[in-house]
């Protein structure tokens, strides 16, 4: 019996041998790079925020799922064109494909918050790449839905939801693929977050739990039930309970990274406008383009769009010379700034000041949708009873009675 054992087992070390398991490949974008800055403020620039939280990723993956090989498209302040960037994803056999953005809306200095775009497949003309992100469209969803939960967890309620869009590195990558904007440069407080040293490892770290949850429910294969799970309680349960980084208020800077069960989102919070306008720029890449040569610089691929492409403006007009109203939530009126920290401010974050006289007034999320402005006010009067709607035109205060005049 003993001989009929150890033969079996030899068969089967015989069977195996040379079989080896394939690691799984996921690669990380940092937006832009070299002399593509992206959006810029006074201070700061688009390439050098996306760099800094990618590598944070990379660094959070390679700690904590050691068995994934990381590759970043680039590390370092350098020129990529979108072509290679695809392309680097695509001769590696890459199994996820996450780039890394900044929104920014210089005359809309209140909207604030995140988005994460999956491919829009209806556009794609490529018969291979059609296929290949029809296949992959769930999984995309997926990432992109746990990315928006992850940064609600954190506290970051200004979420902007999950949209399909014509952007070219969704577009060229045959793998499950999203875009994320982790905020807006043109918003004072988003810009404080993302440029602190705190900010960015928050981020990263809402990043790094969106690509645990990922892993853990596609390794299951449950990745249409967590993903249906999602979208019927609008981002605040994702039913699973995978071990996470602490992020939010509980976050300190210093600590190691100690794995927590998962925390869910209270039911009593505001749902996610999943699905409203895109009133931004969207100034992260070009539109859908057809591709160009490995060789190809950012010039070449905006001049190869055909004709009949449409861009983020096209979809959504919004120019600085005819504006939309923003709607925001006032919940303070003080003599000068408060830090983001500030006992006053009640764990509410981001809050942007605006100077009006010798007062700052406090101001709360931004949005073109006035009822979700009211949905905002309604759980935001928990906490502060007082608050109450403003709109802006522009940099211009404006009645809500205006404002709602000049979007019938």
């Amino acid at each position: 019996m003993k001989r009929l054992i150890c033969l079996l087992l030899c068969c089967f070390s015989l069977l195996c041998w040379g079989k080896t398991v394939r690691p799984l490949v996921w690669v990380l974008d940092a937006g832009h790079g070299g002399k593509d800055v992206g959006t810029e403020s006074k201070r700061h620039q688009e390439k050098d925020i996306t760099l800094a939280i990618t590598k944070e990723v990379a660094a959070l993956l390679r700690k904590h799922k050691p068995g994934i090989k990381v590759i970043l498209t680039r590390e370092k302040d350098i020129y990529v064109s979108l072509d290679k960037r695809c392309q680097a994803a695509n001769r590696a056999g890459a199994d996820l494909f996450l780039s890394i953005h900044v929104n920014a809306v210089e005359w809309k200095p209140l909207l604030s918050g995140t988005e994460t775009f999956f491919a829009n497949t209806r556009f794609i003309k490529d018969a291979v790449l059609q296929s290949a992100q029809s296949r992959n469209i769930e999984r995309s969803q997926l990432l992109a839905w746990l990315l928006q939960k992850n940064y609600r967890t954190a506290g970051r309620e200004t979420n902007r939801g999950t949209k399909p869009e014509r952007l070219y590195v969704l577009s060229h990558t045959l793998m499950p693929a999203a875009l994320t904007e982790v905020g807006f440069l043109s918003n004072s407080a988003d810009e404080k977050y993302m440029t602190s040293s705190r900010g960015q490892k928050e981020i990263a770290r809402c990043i790094y739990n969106a690509l645990a949850e990922y892993y853990e429910t596609t390794q299951a294969k449950t990745h249409r039930k967590t993903l249906a799970t999602l979208q019927s309680t609008n981002g605040r349960r994702s039913g699973l309970k995978t071990k996470l980084l602490t992020v939010g208020k509980d976050f300190k800077e210093d600590e190691a990274d100690v794995l927590q069960p998962a925390p869910e989102l209270a039911e009593a919070e505001s749902p996610i406008p999943t699905e409203e306008p895109a009133d931004t720029t969207c100034a992260t890449e070009p539109a859908l383009a057809e591709p160009v040569a490995a060789a190809g610089d950012l010039a070449a691929a905006t001049a190869t769009e055909p004709s009949d492409t449409v861009s983020s403006e096209d979809m959504n007009p919004v120019e600085p010379t005819s504006r939309i109203p923003v709607y925001s939530i006032q919940i303070v009126a003080v003599s000068s700034e408060l830090r983001s920290d500030d006992e006053r401010l009640q764990g509410l974050f981001p809050v942007t000041f605006v100077k009006s006289g010798n007062m700052f007034k406090g101001l709360y999320g931004g949005t073109t949708d006035y009822n979700q402005a009211r949905k905002t006010l309604a759980a935001i009067r928990e906490k502060f009873p007082d608050a109450f709607i403003v709109a802006y035109l522009g940099e211009e205060p404006i009645s809500t009675a205006r404002a709602l005049e000049l979007t019938r």
